[in-house]
């Protein structure tokens, strides 16, 4: 019974954390599974915005996936190909042959649909890099002679194409080209004949920039342009202040905060205060853009649920620690902060305060200090050394580490560091 009521309690908390409600209240709020039981709520599908319908997907199995797809529009297609294919500036082929596998055995009328919610390029690109496309030159000559491999003459006996050594990859790839070339008998030696065309620079960077503009719209951010979320700021900098007509709304999310977080983090206190409906609504979506600006920067594939609540920890732990250092822990002063400067104004806040922790660590180390291996004073110095700073603390006799919540914190932190400068003095 110990061990059951200590699991059941570890299992609550976790539904509790701050990012377990966000993930669940502002990016996976949908049951996607609940809406296939019924035909009434799988009409309702196609109003369901990507990301929802994204995160919501990652809970089911082939078989559930397979019986989305008929009510799932092309826009909603592209957009979790772009949600799931990208890190930075880079396209997964892998993961592009991951979801259009499911062509090969849909009904033509969804397998035209997925086909057509893909980007060329993204077909080009994977065909680049997957296999050797060889044209026909005269009659039965191609340009080249077949080589070791497994070989796929096309249907229309144009292209001689050598598929993966994977015979996974190579199965697979037979069964989406001939497929293509059974439902879209024009457009699939169009997709050959440009993939051998054009370099694979030039087809990913078309492929970058088409999937850049799209996720924008969506509410995130593409790594080059999120990164400036880590800006230094000085502590005697002051805070932009916000113009709200600028605001970019991502408005097609109805981004709701939990009830459960609003007794929290003085961030989420702070929120609650914000009486005004429509300053409310904004002020969210910008915590969700916030959250996405530090996933993107940070590289955390939106398909790895685990990195996202990770990341999302990261952010809302951030602008709760700028807030409270900002405001000196006074909840109306936290209140009129968020509304008069940008949320990621306090996450860079938060950062910078840490910066500066990591900063005097740096210098320790350089004075070659080094505190008992395996000591508390040992993991301080270690977190505060990381490239995004944490604080270490011993609870239940383990050492942890985790990120940084509070201007106590900072106090915290400090104090070892103290302790530290003193420990090389007397040494």
């Amino acid at each position: 019974m110990g061990k059951v009521s200590e699991e059941t309690e570890r299992r609550t908390t976790r539904i509790r954390r701050p990012e377990e409600l966000v993930y669940r209240g502002v990016y996976a709020p949908v049951d996607v599974r609940k809406m296939l039981e019924t035909a009434e709520t799988r009409g309702r599908i196609l109003r369901v915005p990507v990301p929802h319908l994204f995160f919501g997907l990652k809970q089911l199995d082939d078989e559930e996936i397979s019986r989305l797809l008929p009510h799932v529009t092309e826009k909603q297609w592209a957009g979790i190909l772009d949600l799931d294919l990208w890190s930075r500036d880079r396209m997964s082929t892998g993961g592009f042959l991951y979801w259009e596998k499911y062509i090969t055995s849909a009904e033509d009328a969804v397998a035209r649909k997925l086909i057509r919610a893909a980007d060329p390029e993204l077909w080009e690109l994977t065909f680049k890099r997957q296999m050797k496309a060889y044209a026909k030159v005269e009659e039965d000559e191609y340009e080249a002679e077949p080589e070791e491999g497994e070989w796929l003459e096309t249907p229309d006996k144009n292209y001689l194409i050598l598929l993966p050594e994977n015979p996974d990859k190579a199965r697979l790839l037979r069964a989406l080209i001939l497929r293509l070339y059974d439902l879209e008998p024009s457009y699939a030696p169009l997709l050959i004949d440009s993939s051998r065309a054009r370099t694979s620079i030039e087809i990913e960077e078309i492929a970058y920039q088409n999937r850049k503009r799209r996720v924008e719209e969506m509410g995130f951010q593409d790594y080059f342009d999120a990164v400036q979320i880590y800006t230094f700021l000085p502590p005697e900098e002051s805070l932009s202040e916000k113009k709200w007509e600028q605001i970019r709304q991502v408005g097609t999310l109805p981004v709701r905060l939990p009830e459960q977080a609003k007794g929290s983090l003085l961030l989420f206190q702070a929120l609650a205060l914000i009486t005004c409906p429509q300053e409310s609504q904004t002020l969210l979506e910008e915590l969700f853009f916030v959250c996405n600006k530090v996933l993107s920067a940070d590289c955390a594939s939106p398909a790895d649920p685990v990195r996202v609540k990770r990341g999302i920890r990261k952010a809302i732990t951030g602008m709760n620690l700028g807030l409270d250092w900002w405001a000196k822990g006074n909840l109306q002063k936290a209140a009129e902060g968020v509304r008069h400067h940008y949320l990621q104004s306090f996450f860079q806040v938060g950062h910078s305060r840490l910066i500066e922790l990591c900063r005097e660590a740096q210098k320790l180390k350089k004075a070659s200090y080094q505190p008992d291996p395996g000591s508390l004073l040992d993991a301080v110095f270690e977190g505060l050394l990381e490239r995004y700073p944490l604080l270490a603390e011993q609870r239940r006799g383990k050492i942890r580490k985790r990120f940084f919540r509070s201007r106590q914190d900072l106090d915290i932190a400090r104090r070892y560091l103290d302790q530290i400068t003193k420990a090389q003095v007397e040494n």
